[in-house]
C-alpha cells in the first residue's frame, strides 16, 4: 500500500463520516486534518465551481451564466449530490479520499450522473413492488407516500436539481431506521427499506394483519385507517412474542397468556440475549427470504432493546394488540 494512503487511513477518523452530504464531510475532514495537500483542495473547489458554472450555461442554453441564488444553490447541490453518488459506492472513506485525490473530478462526476439515473430507475420499480405488497393493508397515511413518488417521477430533475427529490419521508420505517444519502440514491433506499417491509408483510395472511390493526386501533380509539406507526413494526411485536412462546408460524395473533410467558421467562434477559434468541427462531423461517432476513437483522437490537424496556416497566401488554381469551 503506498505510503500515503496509509498515512490518511490512520488520520482520519475512526467513525465513518456521515452519507448525508458525504462530500462535503470528506472535504471538510481532509482540509482540518491536512490529509490532502492545499493545491489538490484549491484544485477540487475550482472544479466544482466550474461543473456548477457549466450547469448554469447548459440550464441557460448557453445565453448566460448568470441566475438567481436559489437555481445556483441547486446547481451546486447538483453537483455535490452526484459526486456522493460516486463515492459512496466505494469501501471505506480513506478509498472516496483516494479516489478525490487520484481520480479526475470530471469522471467522478460523469459516474455518479449515471449512478443517480440508475438509483431513479430502481427507486421507481422499487415503490411500485412495494405498493403492491402492502395495498392490502395499507392506512391513510400510505396516499402521502403514493403523492411523494407522483411528485419524484414528474419533477425529479437529476441534471439541476438533484438533491430536491419531492420525496418527504414521512412514513416511518421499522424501528426508526433513517436514510441518510441525498438525492436519487438516498429515495432508492428509502423505497428499498418499504419494498423488504412488503415483503414481510406478505408472509402474513392479510386478514391476520387486519385483525390486528382493528384490535390495535380499538385500543388506541381510533380507526384502522388511523394508524399512525410503522405496520411492519406493530406486526413484527407480535410475532416476536409468538416467536419466543415457540411458535413457528406467519401469525401476528398472541393472546394475555403469551404476553404474560413472554414476560416471565425473558425480562430478566438483556436485550443482546433477546436479540440472539429472536435471530435464532426467525433464520430458519426467513431463510428462503435472504433480504428480509438482513433487514429483520438490522433491527433486531433497536427493536429488543425496546422489547426489554418494556418487559422491565413491566408494560409489554401495553404494547401490544392481544387477542381476547374470555368467551
Amino acid at each position: 500500500m503506498p505510503e500515503h494512503m496509509l498515512m490518511r487511513q490512520e488520520s482520519l477518523p475512526d467513525t465513518p463520516l456521515p452519507h448525508r452530504d458525504y462530500t462535503m464531510h470528506l472535504l471538510q475532514s481532509a482540509s482540518e486534518n491536512g490529509l490532502l495537500p492545499p493545491e489538490t483542495l484549491n484544485a477540487l473547489r475550482d472544479g466544482l465551481h466550474k461543473a456548477a458554472a457549466e450547469r448554469a450555461a447548459q440550464y441557460t442554453a448557453g445565453k448566460s451564466t448568470t441566475v438567481t441564488r436559489r437555481q445556483a444553490e441547486a446547481f451546486y447541490a447538483s453537483v455535490f449530490t452526484q459526486l456522493d453518488a460516486a463515492l459512496l459506492t466505494l469501501d471505506s472513506d480513506a478509498d472516496a479520499l483516494e479516489a478525490l485525490h487520484t481520480q479526475p473530478l470530471t469522471a467522478l462526476l460523469e459516474q455518479g450522473a449515471v449512478l443517480t439515473i440508475r438509483a431513479y430507475e430502481s427507486a421507481k420499480e422499487l415503490f411500485r413492488r412495494a405498493w403492491k405488497l402492502t395495498k392490502p393493508v395499507q392506512t391513510s397515511f400510505f396516499a402521502a407516500l403514493l403523492k411523494d413518488f407522483e411528485l419524484f417521477c414528474t419533477r425529479y430533475d437529476a441534471r439541476f436539481n438533484a438533491k430536491d427529490t419531492h420525496v418527504a419521508f414521512s412514513y416511518p420505517l421499522l424501528c426508526g431506521r433513517q436514510i441518510t444519502e441525498n438525492g436519487a440514491v438516498g429515495v432508492c433506499g428509502y423505497y428499498a427499506s418499504l419494498c423488504r417491509e412488503g415483503e414481510l408483510l406478505h408472509l402474513f395472511p392479510a386478514e391476520d394483519i387486519c385483525g390486528m390493526m382493528q384490535r390495535y386501533a380499538a385500543r388506541f380509539l381510533t380507526t384502522p385507517d388511523m394508524i399512525a406507526e410503522n405496520l411492519a413494526e406493530l406486526v413484527l411485536r407480535h410475532w416476536m412474542i409468538r416467536l419466543l412462546c415457540g411458535q413457528a408460524d406467519f401469525s401476528a395473533e398472541v393472546t394475555p397468556e403469551m404476553i404474560a410467558a413472554v414476560q416471565a421467562e425473558y425480562g430478566s434477559l438483556p436485550p443482546e440475549m433477546i436479540a440472539d434468541r429472536l435471530r435464532q427462531r426467525i433464520e430458519p423461517l426467513l431463510s428462503p427470504y435472504p433480504a428480509v432476513m438482513q433487514y429483520l437483522a438490522d433491527a433486531l437490537p433497536a427493536f429488543s432493546a425496546a422489547l426489554h424496556s418494556r418487559m422491565e416497566q413491566n408494560r409489554l401488554e401495553g404494547w401490544l394488540a392481544p387477542v381476547s381469551t374470555k368467551n
